[in-house]
């Protein structure tokens, strides 16, 4: 890996790492703060607007300005956003503010904090487009996606060690990692501006090809927000955990779909080196395998098998729709895409949190099921279009990224 490469790995990594730091511990903070299930999820619904609109518009300017202003940009954002957001809920645990008012402030800061995050995601993506060409281009997502696998290792681990403290000290590192990882970029990110161009390109999410892949990358990003958002209060549900415990279960748990993620990056890149369209196949059945022991656990052991199954399934399918939405667009356009590639997950993060925190009200088991039904509608499709016609002309495109 070169120092390009390497830097933009890092950069991903710890963007990833703010993000999963925040991911165990909300579900016993929500209740500890006397709100309810209902709300954490129009929480982080309404703050992940912020993220949506913001990641397309981050890569058109970094392909006007360059991708490095980007990054470091979002990385101070990151660290004051942060630092905002853990001052809204200092606030609320020590009496301070409570009800509307808390909920709004954490509604704000929170979209504060997913206004900066795309911004290091999709200059980090647009960056590494620039620098690969089509037969290198499946390799180099992957090593991005490894990058977001081992923001899912460590930013669990590392929330579930500080929580041994108290439930804010996760907030507390991530607001020195992405300062410190501003002067990091500024050191190791070369200062050449690859793709920088006096107007940005555009490209549209309803174009035959980018669309094909970020559909699957809604799929995929809507189930890992579930897991986030929803596994806490299952966990705590079905084992009748302390909140302390419940965020070490999910920090555990998380961790293992870290894992699995990395492992599988790993295998892409050294040996297996798919296609778009079969990362993504494989990928859509480890999910609906993960959702269904989901569903048939009742054991703490079982579960974590659940969540490493997911992290497999997420393992391939992230690379596979990144690569696939940056192969089907020209140079010119990687910010453009790489941007879209963020919106979809801003969009995921709208939707999945108010659609399965109301769907758990009903009934706990019902936002896995919606998962696995989603992942199973994609590889049923994925079978489908590979039966159609106009199929061939689709999978020559994907074996660009084959060695």
């Amino acid at each position: 890996m070169n120092k390009i490469k390497g830097s933009l790995f890092f950069s991903v990594f710890v963007a990833m790492l703010g993000m999963m730091l925040i991911a165990p511990i909300m579900p016993p903070l929500i209740r500890e703060l006397g709100l309810r299930e209902s709300h954490s999820g129009l929480m982080i619904s309404l703050g992940s607007i912020a993220m949506a609109v913001m990641a397309p518009i981050w890569g058109r300017i970094s392909d006007t300005k360059g991708r490095k202003p980007v990054i470091l940009l979002g990385f101070a954002g990151m660290s004051l956003s942060c630092l905002l957001f853990t001052a809204a809920l200092f606030g609320g645990l020590n009496g301070w503010m409570k009800g509307g008012v808390l909920l709004t402030l954490l509604i704000l800061t929170r979209s504060l904090i997913g206004a900066f995050i795309p911004a290091v995601l999709s200059a980090s993506q647009a960056y590494m487009g620039d620098m690969t060409n089509e037969s290198e281009r499946g390799g180099a997502m992957a090593i991005l996606s490894a990058a977001n696998g081992m923001g899912l290792v460590f930013g669990p681990a590392i929330a579930g060690a500080f929580t041994l403290i108290g439930l804010l000290w996760p907030l507390y590192f991530g607001i020195v990692i992405a300062a410190a990882a501003f002067f990091v970029a500024l050191v190791l990110i070369p200062a050449a501006k690859p793709g920088m161009r006096v107007k940005a390109a555009k490209v549209s999410p309803l174009q035959p090809g980018p669309r094909f892949y970020l559909l699957f990358g809604l799929i995929t990003m809507m189930a890992i927000v579930t897991i986030q958002v929803i596994g806490g209060f299952y966990l705590q549900d079905q084992l009748a955990l302390s909140p302390e415990g419940t965020a070490q279960a999910v920090s555990f748990g998380l961790m293992c779909s870290g894992v699995a993620m990395l492992a599988v990056q790993l295998v892409q890149v050294k040996w297996l080196k798919w296609q778009p369209r079969r990362m993504l196949a494989a990928g859509s059945v480890f999910l609906v395998i993960g959702m269904v022991v989901f569903l048939l656990s009742a054991h703490m052991a079982l579960y974590m098998l659940a969540f490493f199954l997911f992290g497999i399934g997420a393992g391939w399918m992230m690379p596979g729709f990144m690569a696939g939405a940056s192969l089907a667009v020209g140079q010119e356009q990687q910010g453009a895409a790489a941007g879209l590639v963020g919106a979809v997950q801003g969009v995921s993060a709208i939707i999945a949190p108010i659609t399965t925190a109301s769907l758990y009200q009903v009934d706990k088991h019902l936002p896995f099921v919606l998962v696995a039904v989603l992942a199973l509608a994609a590889a049923v499709s994925l079978l489908w279009m590979a039966r159609k016609p106009h199929a061939p002309a689709l999978a020559a495109k994907d074996e660009a990224v084959e060695q």
